[in-house]
């Protein structure tokens, strides 16, 4: 009974981390995420324009990410946009990730 409670904890928990940040969509959208600042913190105005990132980007997606390591959080690739765009609203060559605390 105990392994139980431990496991729908565990699953809340869990579920309620993935709920917090907006997932990405299951392809690319036609119009490409954009960089924005939000209380002096660059975001993305929308996550779900992000498709999955594909198998041969799966090493640098994982690689950018981690550059965004702190002490306290690591981050993860959740989406990849060939066409994503900077805050100056130009492309990033190669495309952008949509990146994630992880859990």
């Amino acid at each position: 009974m105990k392994t139980k409670l431990i496991l729908a904890a565990c699953l809340v928990t869990a579920l309620t981390a993935c709920a917090m940040y907006p997932q990405a969509g299951n392809q690319q959208a036609d119009t490409p995420p954009q960089l924005v600042v939000k209380d002096d913190v660059k975001t993305w105005d929308h996550p779900r324009a992000f498709g999955p990132v594909p198998a041969e980007l799966q090493v640098t997606a994982a690689t950018t990410c981690s550059s965004l390591n702190t002490d306290k959080v690591s981050y993860e690739p959740r989406g990849y946009h060939a066409q994503a765009r900077n805050v100056d609203g130009t492309s990033f060559q190669g495309g952008g990730y949509y990146c994630v605390p992880k859990h």
